[in-house]
C-alpha cells in the first residue's frame, strides 16, 4: 500500500505481510495437533517492529488457508511469506502459485527450499535460505518505499537470498554468519495467528519455546546442521524466563523445541535452577540425547523444574546402524539413559528409525522387544528418509537409490528409496508391524490396568492412528507392493 502524507502529521497506511505455514498432506502423529514452527512468528515480529509494516500469521492444521476468505477478513497482503519443510513443500508451492496468480509477491523459506532453491524459484520470486532474520531485515530496508520487483539488482545485497535477475539467471547470494545474539530476536507472539496456531492437548494449551539453535553432531540423516550450523547458540536465561512468564498457568504446557535442551550441562543447570526459583506452574517437555543419563543430578533438576516428558532419539538398537548414522552413542548409553530418566519419574518418548543398510527384520523384532521391555511411555517408529540437506540424501542420490521425489511422501512414514536389508514394501510393512505390536488394543488395556494412564492414552491414540493411516494409504501400499514384486503379505501379518 502506498504511503499517504496528510500534512505535518504524515499519517500512513501500513503495508501488510502474511506468513503461512502449510499443512502436510499425509496423516502423521501430529495431524490432530497444531504444533507450529517458530520461524514465521519470529519473522512476523521483525516486520511488526517496522513502523510502515504489519504482519500476521496463518498456520494450516485444523483448517486450510483460503486466500479470498483471508483477504475479505484482513485485507490484501502486499507480500506473502511461506515457510515449508520437505513434507509440506508441495502444498507450499501450490499456495505460492495461487498467490502469484493474484498478483501478490511471494517469498519462500524453510529447511526444504534452503537446499533446493532452484526448484523453489519456479514458484516464488524470492527464496530465503537457512536463517531468515538477517535476510528479512535487509528486505525490509530495501522495501522502505514499497515492494521492489524480484528481478531488481538491489537484491544482490540481501544475504541468504536466492532470486532471478533481469536476464532470467538464478542468483544465490552469500550466506551471512550465524546469528549470535538470539536475545535480539522477537519473542514469538502466537496471537498473530488468530487462533490457527492454538494447540490444546488434554485441556492444556501447548506452546513452543526455543532457547538455542544449532547442533554439532551432524547425524547422517539430519539436515539441522546445514540449516542452523554446528555450533550451539543460546538465549540468555533472563530472556527465556521473561518469555516463560507469559505461559505461567497450570493450564499451559511448554515444549522446548531445542534440538538438545541439555547439550550444555552448565547452561542447562543455570536455566533449570532459575525456573525452579520462579516456581512456574506449567509442566513441559523437550528433546535430549542419551548422554543426559551420565548426569543424574541434571535429570533430577529437570524433574524439579517441571519436566513431564523427554523426547529421545535412540534411533536404533542395531550397533552397526548407530555407527552408520554417526549417532555417537551405543546400546549401553541408551539403556543407562532410560534407567536414569525413568528413575527420576520422567516419561520417555523414544524414537527409532528403520531402514539403515545394516537393518533387517531382526532389527525390527529387537526394537519392538526392547521398547516393550523397557516400558517406554510412548514409541515412534520412523522410516529412514533422505531429506534434502542431509548426508544421507547426497549419498543415496549419488547411488541412484532414491525412488521417488514426491515430497509429500518425505514424512518418515513412506519409503522413498531402495533399502539394503528390505524391499521397499517390506520396510513399509516393518513400520506398520512395529506400531501394531506396540499399540495393539490389549497393550493399551494392560497399561490402563497397571495405572500407566499417560502411556495408555497415547497407546489408544496410536492404535487408531495406525489403523487410519493404513486405510488412507491402501492405494500407496498396493502400488509399493507391486513395484517391490511383493504379494499382499511379506511372510508376516503386519496387522497382527
Amino acid at each position: 500500500m502506498p504511503i499517504v502524507n496528510w500534512g505535518e502529521t504524515e499519517l500512513f497506511m501500513k503495508r501488510l505481510m502474511l506468513f503461512i505455514e502449510p499443512m502436510a498432506a499425509q496423516l502423521n502423529i501430529f495431524s490432530q495437533f497444531t504444533l507450529p514452527r517458530l520461524g514465521s512468528f519470529i519473522l512476523a515480529g521483525l516486520v511488526n517492529r517496522r513502523p510502515g509494516w504489519s504482519a500476521r500469521v496463518f498456520i494450516e492444521g485444523r483448517q486450510r488457508f483460503d486466500l479470498q476468505v483471508w483477504i475479505e477478513k484482513n485485507g490484501r497482503p502486499d507480500v506473502i511469506g511461506i515457510s515449508t519443510i520437505t513434507a509440506t513443500v508441495k502444498r507450499g508451492y501450490a499456495l505460492a502459485d495461487e498467490c502469484r496468480a493474484q498478483g501478490i509477491p511471494v517469498i519462500l523459506g524453510g529447511p526444504h527450499v534452503t537446499f533446493v532453491p532452484d526448484e523453489a524459484l519456479v514458484h516464488a520470486g524470492l527464496v530465503v535460505r537457512a536463517e531468515g532474520e538477517g535476510a528479512m531485515n535487509a528486505l525490509l530496508d530495501l522495501w522502505k518505499d514499497g515492494y521492489v520487483e524480484a528481478t531488481n539488482a538491489f537484491y544482490a545485497g540481501v544475504p541468504n537470498l536466492s532470486w532471478r535477475d533481469a536476464s532470467g539467471c538464478n542468483q544465490h547470494n552469500a550466506t551471512a554468519p550465524w546469528i549470535v545474539d538470539l536475545d535480539a530476536l522477537p519473542v514469538p507472539d502466537f496471537t498473530l495467528a488468530d487462533g490457527t496456531a492454538d494447540c490444546v492437548i488434554g485441556r492444556r494449551k501447548t506452546v513452543m519455546v526455543q532457547t538455542s539453535r544449532g547442533c554439532p553432531f551432524d547425524c547422517s540423516f539430519c539436515s539441522v546442521t546445514g540449516m542452523f550450523g554446528k555450533k550451539f547458540r543460546y538465549r540468555s536465561v533472563e530472556s527465556v524466563l521473561n518469555e516463560l512468564h507469559r505461559y505461567d498457568r497450570p493450564d499451559h504446557f511448554v515444549f522446548f523445541c531445542d534440538d538438545n535442551f541439555t547439550a550444555n550441562p552448565r547452561r542447562a543447570r543455570e536455566l533449570l535452577e532459575a525456573m525452579i526459583a520462579e516456581g512456574f506452574q506449567f509442566h513441559w517437555s523437550t528433546q535430549v540425547r542419551t548422554d543426559l543419563g551420565r548426569d543424574p543430578e541434571l535429570v533430577s533438576l529437570l524433574k524439579r523444574a517441571g519436566c513431564h516428558t523427554v523426547f529421545i532419539g535412540f534411533e536404533s538398537v542395531n550397533p552397526q546402524s548407530l555407527t552408520e548414522m554417526k549417532k555417537k552413542q551405543n546400546l549401553v548409553d541408551i539403556s543407562h539413559a532410560i534407567d536414569v530418566v525413568q528413575a527420576a519419574g520422567i516419561h520417555i518418548h523414544g524414537m527409532f528409525v528403520f531402514g539403515f543398510d545394516a537393518d533387517n527384520w531382526d532389527t525390527v523384532e529387537a526394537t519392538v522387544s526392547f521398547a516393550q521391555e523397557r516400558k517406554l511411555t510412548s514409541v515412534q517408529l520412523l522410516i529412514l528418509t533422505p531429506l534434502p540437506g542431509s548426508q544421507l540424501y547426497q549419498q543415496l542420490r549419488a547411488d541412484a537409490r532414491i525412488t521417488s521425489f514426491d515430497w509429500e511422501l518425505y514424512d518418515t512414514h513412506h519409503v522413498v528409496y531402495r533399502p539394503a536389508g528390505f524391499t521397499p514394501y517390506e520396510l513399509q510393512r516393518a513400520q506398520i508391524y512395529g506400531h501394531t505390536r506396540l499399540y495393539a488394543l490389549p497393550e493399551g488395556f494392560r497399561k490402563l490396568a497397571c495405572g500407566r494412564w499417560v502411556a495408555a492414552g497415547l497407546s489408544f491414540y496410536a492404535w487408531k492412528l495406525n489403523r487410519d493411516w493404513q486405510k488412507g494409504n491402501r492405494a500407496y501400499l498396493k502400488a509399493l507392493a507391486a513395484a517391490s514384486g511383493s504379494a499382499d503379505s511379506v511372510g508376516r501379518d503386519a496387522l497382527g
